[in-house]
């Protein structure tokens, strides 16, 4: 059957009436007409799948919420909560988080409003991308179906209601995802120059995302930098509006944290703890060839730290954390900083593969199929009883500490999550569902076989923020969490969908966007359910 005989594809929504139910006449002896009963038919088509989704997925995400009131924590919560209930801001974290966190402490004196704030958010997220799914030519149920099962998900939904600054990154770059999803439809179909009030609506909200990006993630930035450049070479006709969409949000990120910050009295961290990666390295390098170190370079050295700690815990490539621990001594460090790190760069001129090889270790959760993810418990207790920081014995000493315990809404909906939890981390199932990794090859995998099948070389986009994601924690991480890699987890999953448009059997692919325009041609979005008749030949196939 040729295209352009087949029936147009059907709207999830097919089957329900159309239109407001007509009016009935009046009973006998002049009763009035029964009063109209709301449907989904008298929304706006455009609008169904998108409120569908949404709704779904809140109830979803309200679930886990529920089950883990106030919100999970980790010792990088409780770091927040000190700094910004104690006026100790600083920017080791991200600063916008911690300003999120405060308002909620102000408003609520807790932290539940804060992680079910970003239910809302992360449900709209997910209902933004079915929508771009279904613009990329993926029939709306199967859009549905992926953003309702990242949703369900324990792994993706019980990450939703952390308090950890990962969870807005995670939906600022689901944004910035769905976004460039639509504007990758939008090249298909040959409308990247019609530059009306809906192209520009997509590039403030890629901008919005990468905003997002940049604010919410302190390495953020290079993110912003590979997926600019990649963006901007694959998608042709729109390449200055891409170029602003991305650069405007990292110029005004690097002005904030360089610029405004400081001036509103935030603590800039310390040398020793933006280079503790370089201090690591030299650790890595010196536990594997210490021959190649000078008797100056030992002087210095040993001044720090003794060399058995350089050589002994420094020499665990995969954490950063141990040889920043006692008996180094990290003031020291930070007055040495110049010298380590023009040690370090002789290192890497001389011996690059040391340098890149402590660097792969430590980043093996964006590249390895297994390993250790660094996942945490589905309670707040064990983090509750056993911190300690910043000179406090423990969480007692803080303030606001008494909205952190366990406190859900149902306690039966609790171990019923906990054991959701708990049966997706066994060793023989975690590797598949929690290491982001693996689900960054499998976007990748789908990715490359659609664009190959339908030989359209833009689609490659759809693969361009998960692979900034993973160059990033390559190029500097301080050990192998899994949160690390979570925005490639969600990234992974949603495009999964896209499979879809490799076609149906024996047959065609099913083409949601029309062939490349000859010269003089108008660009015609498509229309609901309206199928391409063209003939599958070229760059349109």
């Amino acid at each position: 059957m040729s295209e352009a005989s087949q029936p147009p594809e059907p709207h999830p929504f097919e089957g329900l009436p159309s239109g407001p139910p007509a009016p009935q006449p009046a009973g006998a002896g002049g009763a009035p007409p029964a009063a109209r009963r709301w449907s989904p038919s008298r929304l706006p088509v455009h609008w169904r799948l998108p409120l569908a989704a949404y709704a779904a997925c809140q109830v979803l995400l309200f679930g886990w919420w529920a089950a883990f009131r106030p919100g999970l924590i980790s010792g990088d919560s409780l770091t927040y909560l000190y700094e910004v209930s104690t006026s100790h801001w600083r920017s080791d974290h991200s600063v916008a988080y911690d300003a999120l966190l405060w308002i909620s402490l102000q408003l609520t004196g807790g932290i539940a409003a804060l992680t079910f704030a970003q239910t809302i958010a992360m449900a709209a997220a997910l209902a933004y991308v079915s929508v771009a799914l279904r613009d990329l030519g993926v029939r709306g149920r199967w859009g549905l179906l992926a953003v309702v099962v990242v949703a369900a998900a324990s792994m993706t939904g019980s990450f939703t209601v952390y308090v950890w600054k990962d969870v807005a990154f995670t939906i600022s770059a689901i944004v910035a995802f769905g976004a460039v999803m639509q504007l990758t439809a939008r090249r298909l179909r040959g409308d990247q120059g019609d530059h009306g009030r809906a192209f520009r609506r997509e590039m403030l909200v890629l901008a919005a995302g990468c905003l997002g990006i940049g604010l919410f993630r302190n390495n953020g930035f290079p993110v912003l930098i590979a997926a600019g450049v990649l963006l901007v070479a694959l998608l042709p006709g729109m390449r200055r509006w891409m170029a602003a969409a991305v650069a405007v949000p990292l110029v005004v990120t690097l002005l904030m944290n360089n610029v405004l910050y400081p001036a509103l009295g935030v603590q800039k961290p310390r040398p020793d703890e933006v280079y503790a990666f370089n201090y690591a390295d030299i650790g890595v390098a010196y536990s594997k060839q210490p021959g190649i170190f000078t008797a100056s370079d030992l002087k210095l050295l040993e001044g720090i730290a003794p060399l058995s700690h350089w050589r002994g815990p420094g020499g665990n490539c995969h954490v950063a954390d141990p040889i920043m621990r006692k008996p180094m001594n990290r003031i020291k460090a930070g007055q040495e900083n110049g010298k380590l790190l023009a040690l370090w760069a002789r290192i890497l001129e001389h011996h690059p593969g040391l340098i890149i090889g402590a660097r792969l270790c430590r980043a093996d959760i964006a590249w390895a199929f297994t390993g250790h993810t660094g996942k945490y418990a589905p309670s707040n207790t064990s983090v509750v009883t056993r911190w300690s920081g910043f000179g406090l014995s423990s969480v007692k000493e803080l303030p606001y500490h008494s909205s952190l315990p366990d406190n859900p809404l149902s306690y039966k909906l609790h171990h019923a999550a906990a054991r959701a939890f708990n049966w997706t981390q066994t060793p023989h199932r975690a590797p598949f569902l929690w290491r982001g990794v693996n689900w960054t090859y499998l976007g990748y995998l789908v990715v490359a076989l659609v664009a190959l099948r339908r030989r359209r070389y833009e689609l490659l986009a759809l693969a361009v923020l998960p692979l900034a994601l993973q160059l990033t924690v390559l190029a500097a991480n301080p050990s192998p969490l899994w949160r690390y890699m979570c925005a490639s987890l969600f990234l992974g999953m949603l495009t999964v969908p896209v499979l879809a448009l490799l076609g149906g059997r024996g047959g065609p692919p099913r083409r949601p966007w029309r062939a490349s325009h000859t010269p003089g041609a108008a660009a015609r979005p498509p229309a609901e359910g309206d199928q391409d008749a063209a003939p599958v030949t070229g760059r349109g196939a």
